[in-house]
């Protein structure tokens, strides 16, 4: 954090925000040419476009300075530096949009006789979580009625009948005891294969991503039998085929310790750790951060405050209100540095939701440039055609 110079900093003070841009030009600073540069931009698309997922994957992560904090295969933080908020948003709209995933998509009900209306259960199904692989499904077909194949729909049945458990003791009330099928979950959802379905799935068979969902309650004598239909798709159609249950992101909190001096010479005053008068009040501005974000420290009988992980901070401002910490310390976060958090649905293991979405990405980029090239040729056809005609008629006039 020692290295972060003033421009890169949103700066907060104790009743308004500074530098967050400039009014009338957006991002520039003084003495800087930001005009736009064909080559710089072919330098930055071609990081993108690479022959290979493997070399593009990395050669962007390489490229956005991406650094994993916390993964597990529900949730995901990493930091995102030195780009702009256009880039950061970009994924975070990706994430939550554009990564495709198989849903349920057509609910045929043959018998329901549940306190559940049709509809309402339908869209119960539809949003369920499907542990399904979507990279070696087709998207879904434009016309389910002929063109669904195994290819683009999995197939799934739910056949459920609540009856009384036998030898059941006297005074009994709990339904789970009662009855069989009183609660109907996730896990009665089954698959049935169609097709070549049996052997691509075959070592991980499609099923609902927690078992334990629950979908319906049912009581002696009512039953629902019904098949599914489930297709690809992505969370711009609907959000039940969106991967992530949430995709955020926030600006790095920058906190810097100043010591007693010259308000104006802000460079000599900084310090790594900072000196307290006694022990209450090194505490006292401790406990005006976060839990985790200041370390107390003693040393040869003094009392040091420093900045252990400003990362844990929320940004509060509170040691600003306090009067004994006036002119101590600066508060800001960082225009460039974003701290990503990402938890899957379930579809994805949550560290494989950045490359993919990043191969979206990608894929978006390659769009582009195929129509920038078909613009050009087209523009290009259009000038030889009006040269040719223009010596045409020089050619009738000679």
């Amino acid at each position: 954090m020692a290295d972060i110079t003033s421009r890169r900093l949103v700066k907060l003070y104790k009743e308004h925000i500074s530098d967050v841009s400039s009014t009338d030009y957006p991002g520039v600073y003084p003495g800087e040419d930001n005009s736009w540069d064909l080559e710089d931009f072919k330098e930055v698309s071609q990081k993108f476009i690479c022959m290979d997922d493997q070399r593009a994957n990395s050669g962007i992560l390489q490229h956005l300075k991406i650094d994993f904090q916390y993964v597990t295969d529900e949730r995901i933080e990493f930091d995102l530096v030195g780009v702009d908020a256009s880039i950061a948003n970009a994924f975070r709209r990706i994430l939550i949009a554009e990564v495709p995933t198989i849903a349920i998509e057509r609910v045929y009900v043959y018998n329901n006789t549940s306190v559940i209306n049709d509809e309402v259960l339908s869209h119960r199904l539809g949003l369920v979580p499907l542990h399904i692989n979507p990279r070696i499904m087709d998207d879904a077909p434009t016309d389910y009625q002929t063109n669904s194949t195994d290819r683009n729909t999995i197939v799934f049945t739910l056949d459920v009948e609540c009856t009384n458990r036998s030898n059941v003791k006297a005074g009994e009330t709990d339904p789970e005891k009662l009855y069989v099928n009183s609660n109907v979950f996730a896990e009665s959802i089954v698959w049935v294969p169609q097709g070549e379905q049996g052997s691509l799935f075959a070592s991980d068979p499609p099923r609902a991503v927690n078992p334990k969902i629950l979908l319906a309650k049912l009581r002696p004598g009512q039953e629902i039998h019904l098949e599914m239909h489930a297709v690809k798709s992505i969370g711009r159609d609907h959000t039940k085929f969106s991967p992530v249950a949430t995709a955020t992101y926030r600006l790095m909190p920058h906190i810097q310790l100043l010591k007693s001096g010259d308000r104006y010479d802000e460079a000599n005053r900084r310090v790594e750790k900072l000196e307290m008068r006694n022990q209450e009040m090194a505490e006292k501005f401790r406990d005006a951060f976060g839990e985790g974000v200041i370390e107390v420290k003693k040393e040869r009988g003094k009392y040091f405050v420093k900045v252990k992980d400003p990362r844990r901070d929320n940004v509060t401002r509170r040691v600003l209100e306090l009067p004994e910490f006036e002119d101590m310390v600066k508060l800001g976060r960082v225009r460039d540095w974003f701290i990503f958090s990402v938890e899957s649905v379930g579809q994805y293991p949550a560290p494989e939701l950045l490359p993919v979405s990043v191969s979206v990405l990608r894929g978006k980029i390659r769009n582009l440039k195929a129509d920038v090239e078909r613009l050009k040729r087209e523009w290009e056809g259009s000038v030889d055609a009006n040269r040719l005609e223009r010596e045409r008629d020089v050619d009738m006039e000679g």
